[in-house]
């Protein structure tokens, strides 16, 4: 090779490992030093009311808090500082029950939501088109129809359902995914026929002479109706559950109590883990699993390195009823007969819909699990769930007494001032999710009447009898969106602009997702809190979101740090170059 052929390859080949060596340092993920000071803002503790000037951080602890001068005198010369630019800093905000991996699924879903479409026809027309279009799924998934909050979303025929797609399966599945449609060639594919039994907390709905209408209603109906979905390969739910990790991060999430792994997945607490324990994760993650799944879970959190991100195997979550919104609240008294719950919800006349579990079988495990140390995550909505399940706990208690195990019930949309009063007695926490009110809040009285419509959700109420209260988005359920959890219970706008129900104000809604969170979650020593000793997780906004959400105006989260480590949300990093690629490569090749 000549000297000349020589520098014609290497200057090239030089070029190329040069651009390379570039791309690699914008694609890493930064790395702050391991003492930092923030400063030229706001700082809300939230171990005390109002603000400070200054922090200062340490190997992911948090040193010192206070005012400027005395947070440097704390801090070595010289340290690094984080200019807040006249934001705010704040806990590490925290969701107490979502779902990801199913928000992970979900997001590449055609979209159908009611707050994206105005009316029926909009909504066929985005399925014929998602369907037209095919999709990385030999199924076609629908997601957001919700005849709760928009007016003459009668339900789908069977018939419409195989004109929209004769031969690929079609599922269109509710908000709060407690309800679903599926054409023929889904319900085949499922395996579900008009001889199949219907599960005991839900229905496969039957018109005359029993054939299938399609409609599939409840939680283990619809997961039985789900599995008949091809599924994707670990390498690609890794993609986009890292994804969606990063979509907490990137809403002001610095922690996720996971309600369960709702998704279809083949082994979906290997897919969780390799995203949860990773090197830096986005969040730290608490698990709440189904039973079966409970033996493996405590393997795989119980060797867990805490020292950038937390994870834990907090206990189970139970369903001891169904969504409101398609006639699954047990309620005390009969659903309101009117056109919604009778034309478009299909309710009987004076509907009491059924408990998820018979009342021995729930007094039973809880007592079990009370005896292991776990902590129960019950899904109630209505009076007579919330009965059943303060019973069990009470029993439990009674029978095992472990002062370390505080259970926490879920959602509690139609919760009693008396219930409250007994719940906090027992020690049990009580998450609300107040969309709830932002979505569905103008047809409450359809679906419950005035009355119970006026105590709808009573978070005010429960905050003033000092019960450990949060709030949640119960993703999918609800867009990830932090600021609109926070303001929700503020301003208890409904989708018309109405208010309703007693507001709270806008500092005890951020500390019902920071400090009050971590007490539910058992983390209250580490997180939920600025103080000397815990670990810096922090949430930075632009702005103070109280005094920002308390007059209505904008405010937006800046970035977020976990282990006093920034987290790094942006699309394209190198690491989430690597899960492309191995998503890629395992769809392909398996």
């Amino acid at each position: 090779m000549t000297h000349r052929t020589l520098i014609a390859f290497a200057l090239p080949l030089g070029l190329v490992v040069f651009i390379g060596f570039i791309c690699g340092i914008m694609l890493a993920s930064p790395r702050a030093p391991a003492a930092l000071v923030f400063h030229n803002g706001s700082i809300r503790t939230m171990s005390e009311a109002g603000t400070v000037e200054a922090l200062y951080i340490r190997d992911g602890r948090i040193m010192a808090v206070g005012a400027l001068d005395t947070v440097l005198a704390a801090a070595p010369r010289g340290v690094r500082r984080i200019d807040l630019e006249g934001g705010t800093l704040t806990p590490g905000l925290i969701e107490p029950h979502t779902h990801p991996l199913a928000a992970a699924l979900l997001d590449t879903a055609i979209d159908i939501s009611g707050r994206t479409h105005g009316d029926r026809a909009a909504i066929m027309a985005a399925i014929a088109e998602g369907v037209e279009a095919g999709g990385p799924s030999p199924w076609a998934i629908a997601f957001g129809w919700d005849a709760v909050m928009l007016d003459g979303l009668t339900p789908p025929s069977l018939a419409e359902l195989d004109a929209l797609s004769p031969d690929r399966p079609l599922v269109i599945l509710t908000q709060m995914m407690h309800e679903a449609f599926a054409n023929s060639a889904a319900l085949e594919a499922a395996g579900i026929t008009p001889a199949t039994p219907d599960p005991h907390d839900g229905f496969f709905e039957r018109g005359e002479g029993g054939a299938l209408t399609g409609r599939v209603v409840e939680v283990t109906a619809v997961r039985q109706l789900m599995a008949g979905i091809p599924q994707a390969s670990d390498a690609a739910l890794t993609y986009l559950l890292d994804g969606t990790y990063d979509a907490y991060a990137a809403a002001g999430y610095t922690t996720i109590g996971i309600a369960s792994l709702v998704g279809r997945a083949e082994d979906p607490l290997g897919i969780l883990t390799a995203v949860s324990h990773a090197e830096r994760p986005a969040l730290n993650t608490v698990l709440y699993t189904a039973p079966s799944r409970n033996s493996r879970a405590l393997d795989m959190f119980s060797e867990a390195d805490d020292r950038h991100a937390l994870r834990r195997l907090n206990g189970i979550k139970l369903w001891l009823d169904g969504s409101p919104f398609a006639g699954g609240a047990a309620s005390a008294e009969p659903y309101a007969n009117t056109p919604l719950t009778q034309d478009t919800l299909g309710l009987p006349p004076n509907w009491l819909a059924p408990l998820a579990m018979p009342s021995d079988s729930v007094t039973g495990f809880v007592g079990e699990m009370q005896g292991f140390g776990y902590q129960m995550a019950l899904h109630v909505q209505g009076e007579r769930a919330i009965d059943l399940a303060l019973d069990a706990i009470e029993t439990a208690q009674t029978h095992t007494p472990n002062p370390d195990v505080q259970h926490r019930l879920e959602h509690l949309a139609l919760i009693t001032p008396d219930q409250i009063s007994r719940a906090n007695a027992l020690g049990v926490s009580l998450g609300f999710f107040p969309d709830h009110i932002g979505n569905y809040g103008h047809r409450l009285e359809d679906l419950f009447g005035p009355e119970r419509a006026a105590r709808y959700m009573p978070i005010a109420e429960a905050v003033r009898q000092g019960a450990v209260v949060t709030i949640h988005g119960d993703h999918p359920a609800s867009d990830i969106d932090a600021l609109r959890v926070m303001a929700l219970p503020v301003h208890r706008r409904t989708l018309t602009g109405e208010p309703l129900g007693e507001p709270i104000d806008a500092e005890t809604a951020l500390a019902l997702m920071t400090i009050n969170a971590a007490r539910q979650l058992g983390l209250a020593d580490e997180i939920g809190s600025i103080e000397v000793g815990k670990r810096a997780d922090l949430t930075w906004f632009d702005t103070d979101p109280v005094a920002a959400i308390d007059a209505d105006a904008p405010v937006a989260v800046r970035g977020t740090w976990l282990a006093g480590q920034p987290v790094d949300t942006r699309d394209w990093s190198l690491d989430r170059i690597g899960l492309a690629i191995a998503a890629a490569w395992g769809q392909v090749f398996g």
